[in-house]
């Protein structure tokens, strides 16, 4: 019997553990926009103005329409000049990247860019 209430234990943490994940870490980018999921269809475009890479992570400076803004997403491959496709998100206004030791002013945290051919 105290094996079988130990197993039931077992499972009933297991299934609290995985409906409840836990936090990612505050400089890990992808964490930042919760309910995005990676099937998110790129919707917005802005051209690129400079980007800068971070670890898994690039940081790509935009001009989308008539704001400036920071996209920042799993790694990939930009230039300047080239226009992007990215998933929309939240703006956050203030971001202080740990990694970069840097800080970052209107930025949006998505799951996918492509680059526009």
């Amino acid at each position: 019997m105290k094996t079988l209430a130990a197993v039931l234990t077992l499972f009933s943490l297991s299934i609290v553990a995985n409906a409840n994940p836990p936090a990612s870490p505050p400089d890990h980018p992808t964490g930042m926009g919760a309910g995005m999921s990676k099937s998110d269809a790129p919707t917005k475009k802005g051209k690129v103005l400079s980007s800068v890479e971070a670890k898994s992570f690039t940081y790509i400076e935009v001009q989308d329409g008539s704001k400036k803004l920071w996209v920042v997403s799993p790694t990939v491959a930009v230039k300047t000049g080239n226009t992007i496709s990215y998933a929309d998100a939240p703006v956050q206004p203030k971001y202080h990247s740990a990694s970069l030791n840097r800080e970052f002013t209107n930025v949006v945290f998505t799951t996918r860019v492509v680059v526009d051919k």
